[in-house]
């Protein structure tokens, strides 16, 4: 009886000690909890980096497309962006993009000037875009540079290492809809639509006399509105800029109402500039650009207008200019187009032209296309060309 006493007894004492050891862990526990706490807290108050620096995100990011600018159409849709943040939970105040690519093509031309040329052609390109956001709205400049080109065309032919500009703009968004620009950009009259504005045409051209562009590639203050699918914009612009008191030769206003929905969209466009001592130019272009599923789209452009030509040669014109663009698959793609431009005097040559390419781009770093295009210009010449096109991109 005493042995069972004792055994009860014993046991009691070691529960005990073993409820004490527990609790005492237990408050251990609660203490070292406590202090992690206090410890996550002092790292949550400190500044994630020393007042006066600044962290930088670099990522791949869209381009910003300048309209009406000849080189954008061999960048990518892509490049990459460098971002400046005064802190680490606060919006990036600086964005530069940058983007570039090397193209070479065999060249095959077969007109009056270079009857059946063919040719070695190469031309190198590189944006650099940046924005600030500062207390007034954002702020932002875009710069194109091209490399070893001439002035014919704007392709290379032998080893012509000059570089050149190909298009610079500068803007603020006063608000998010209302934005004030200039540079040089692309004429505000030129229509966006039709073959000579949607097609690739890397090395052959549309140039037969039937484009739907106006005011060359003129100097310009621009205000464009922007609200959802519509957009406004006005602008002056100088094709002349480089000459002084010449008697504003070239000087004119341009102006565009737009709209972009998901199936259908469309611009209207107009210009009118000076020409001292032999009359004015004007132009006005409407296009509509239609989707046809998820394979194709439709592009068609009309205008009218007047071209003071050399020696004050006026003749008024129309034109009609149609293109329309296939996926064949996720890399593979084809584009045709067709043109036609009238003049009502003998001043000018009636002229049309067609043409169209296959494009490979399995990534969007490289592409690789075919490409010809047929131009007459009635009683002049006619021009024939294609070419084999490599384009790679960063």
């Amino acid at each position: 009886m005493n042995v069972v006493k004792f055994a009860l007894l014993g046991t009691a004492a070691l529960a005990a000690v073993s409820v004490s050891a527990r609790a005492d862990d237990l408050s251990d526990l609660k203490a070292q909890i406590e202090s992690l706490n206090g410890r996550i807290a002092q790292l949550e108050a400190t500044p994630a980096v020393p007042a006066g620096y600044q962290l930088m995100s670099v990522s791949e990011t869209n381009t910003v497309i300048l309209p009406g600018v000849e080189g954008d159409k061999f960048f990518g849709n892509t490049g990459t962006r460098i971002g400046i943040m005064p802190t680490a939970d606060v919006p990036a105040s600086t964005n530069v993009v940058w983007t570039g690519y090397v193209s070479a093509a065999v060249v095959y031309n077969n007109d009056v000037a270079t009857p059946e040329a063919i040719d070695i052609m190469s031309k190198a390109g590189l944006n650099v875009t940046g924005t600030t956001d500062t207390a007034v709205g954002e702020v932002g400049v875009s710069i194109t540079l091209l490399a070893a080109v001439n002035t014919a065309g704007g392709l290379n032919r032998g080893h012509d290492g000059s570089v050149g500009t190909d298009g610079f703009k500068g803007w603020w968004k006063i608000t998010p809809e209302l934005e004030i620009s200039g540079g040089v950009f692309g004429s505000l009259a030129s229509a966006n639509h039709g073959w000579d504005a949607k097609c690739r045409c890397y090395y052959t051209n549309t140039d037969g006399g039937f484009g739907t562009s106006a005011g060359g590639d003129p100097a310009q203050i621009r205000l464009t509105y922007s609200s959802g699918p519509l957009t406004f914009a006005m602008a002056v612009e100088d094709s002349d800029e480089g000459a002084i008191n010449d008697g504003n030769d070239g000087f004119g206003g341009a102006g565009e109402l737009g709209y972009a929905g998901d199936m259908f969209g469309f611009t209207l466009n107009a210009g009118y500039w000076n020409t001292p001592g032999t009359g004015n130019d004007w132009t006005v272009n409407l296009g509509a650009n239609i989707g046809l599923g998820d394979l194709a789209t439709l592009s068609v452009a009309g205008g009218l207008g007047e071209d003071q030509g050399v020696g004050g040669n006026s003749d008024r014109y129309w034109k009609l200019s149609a293109f329309t663009s296939f996926d064949v698959s996720d890399a593979v793609s084809l584009e045709l187009g067709t043109g036609y431009k009238n003049y009502k005097g003998a001043a000018f040559n009636d002229s049309w032209g067609i043409g169209g390419g296959f494009y490979y781009t399995p990534v969007s770093q490289l592409t690789i296309g075919l490409e010809a295009t047929y131009g007459s210009i009635k009683n002049v010449k006619d021009d024939t060309s294609a070419a084999l096109v490599t384009i790679y991109r960063f």
